[in-house]
């Protein structure tokens, strides 16, 4: 009997023993993923060092959000896996608080198992978690919220989305009134999905004005035996079919921020910003 092919993340590989990393079966598993943010032990007190620049005492808080996902998965259900974009964007959330606030109704596509929509509700009015209409998927996320609820202060709303679908739910269409910020992160692996989610994302868009869209995701290089050289061509298919896309306009984010949450944050971490292109 043919083998199925499973992909493991890397997040989980760092995070666990080899010999659990090994295992090929796959099965649920819940994983803390922790996070830091400094504060003043003493505001009144003000410390210089020998060359009279001001020092801050701070102290370390250790908090932690927990997520239940698989160990590893096929390739059609890896948003039931945490990747490191998925961190990234977290990173973001929490560093850019001038965005991220409690003003904000915040859509996420792709939501996976809710880890990043899960750190938009610790600063957010409302998260809109969405992923395709699969009751396992969206039970998950659900599950997640709510062993983070002491952490969560906005309201939290899960809906199904499919890429593939022409129209949107009533109910979405309503939402999307009052967002202003959209965000993604590990939805970039598959080029027809890919092009299914840009098409999204411009309906998204443009159905109501004045909207952003934050990407994070990962370049995933490989040999090319037409090339023969090294690439990531999802990436590339990525970047060229935006490019190419005359409703948006396209930047890249510096990724050098502070780092809230434990990982390895490696160089091929990607955050991109989407606005639309004025006529």
């Amino acid at each position: 009997m043919e083998r199925s092919i499973t992909l493991q993340s890397e997040v989980f590989q760092e995070m666990n023993e080899s010999n659990e990393s090994s295992n090929s079966t796959i099965h649920n598993v819940r994983s803390s993923f922790k996070f830091s943010h400094s504060t003043n032990t003493n505001p009144q007190e003000i410390l210089v060092d020998e060359d009279g620049d001001l020092l801050l005492q701070r102290k370390s808080n250790i908090k932690e959000v927990v997520i239940e996902h698989f160990n590893r998965s096929p390739l059609d259900l890896v948003g039931m896996q945490v990747w490191r974009s998925a961190l990234l964007m977290s990173d973001f959330i929490m560093y850019r608080r001038d965005i991220f606030n409690y003003n904000q109704v915040v859509l996420e596509l792709g939501s996976g198992v809710g880890m990043t929509g899960i750190v938009l509700a610790m600063h957010c009015k409302e998260t809109i978690f969405t992923d395709v209409n699969n009751k396992d998927i969206l039970s998950n996320i659900k599950k997640n919220i709510n062993l983070n609820k002491d952490l969560i202060i906005g309201h939290t709303t899960v809906l199904p989305l499919d890429f593939k679908e022409e129209l949107f739910s009533e109910l979405l269409r309503e939402k999307l009134k009052d967002v202003k910020i959209i965000i993604a992160a590990d939805v970039v692996y598959d080029n027809e999905i890919t092009k299914q989610f840009i098409n999204t994302v411009r309906k998204l868009m443009t159905i109501t004005p004045d909207k952003t869209t934050y990407i994070g995701l990962e370049k995933r290089y490989i040999f090319s035996t037409t090339e023969l050289d090294i690439c990531a061509p999802c990436y590339d298919f990525f970047i060229e079919l935006l490019n190419k896309a005359s409703w948006c306009k396209l930047e890249l984010l510096d990724c050098n921020f502070t780092q809230y949450f434990h990982y390895n944050r490696v160089k091929e971490l990607v955050l991109l910003k989407l606005t639309v292109q004025k006529p």
